[in-house]
């Protein structure tokens, strides 16, 4: 009962050893060819993922390359701007009050300077920890880049608007009251 059916043929002449020998050998070639043929593809599968990942990491690191490079030109910019445009710091006598990260601070400045900054000509900007005086339109662009480095800037915008809905914008202050 156990006889293949080559070794039946074999039996009975159809086919003589050497024939059995070379389809054995045909089919084990295959069987190799179809293992060494998945194998292949797996590794070309790994290769491609790994050149993938690796393609994704470069790309990652490129990009935050070019943001930290974005923010130093940008860093330089707002310190070139504030730099070439600043008021030189003149000590005065009336000192001026403002907030910087909920703390009170306090710079001594000259009247005049206190009356611009109060009217929103000036502003006062933050630049490596020291607070510099500019005109207006230099606190705008700065604004646009850093907002948290404009601390004080009363724009007349505001002041406008709030004056047509304050209900004594008829009654006038007189220059000689004192608080």
């Amino acid at each position: 009962m156990g006889s293949t059916l080559q070794e039946q043929f074999l039996k009975m002449g159809l086919v003589d050893k050497k024939q059995v020998k070379k389809i054995k050998k045909k089919q084990y070639q295959q069987k190799i060819d179809k293992n060494a043929k998945i194998h292949v593809d797996e590794s070309k599968v790994q290769a491609q993922q790994s050149l993938a990942e690796k393609k994704e990491r470069s790309r990652l690191a490129n990009r935050k390359k070019n943001q930290e490079v974005r923010e130093q030109e940008t860093a330089a910019r707002i310190r070139r701007l504030i730099e070439t445009n600043r008021l030189p710091t003149q000590e005065g006598k009336a000192p001026y009050n403002f907030t910087d990260n909920n703390k009170i601070k306090r710079l001594f400045l000259q009247k005049d300077t206190t009356e611009k900054l109060s009217d929103g000509t000036l502003a006062i900007v933050r630049q490596a920890g020291e607070y510099q005086i500019v005109p207006a339109q230099v606190a705008e662009e700065v604004r646009k880049f850093n907002k948290n480095l404009v601390i004080v800037h009363h724009c007349s915008a505001k002041n406008e608007h709030s004056a047509a809905e304050d209900p004594y914008a008829e009654y006038k202050v007189p220059d000689d009251l004192m608080w």
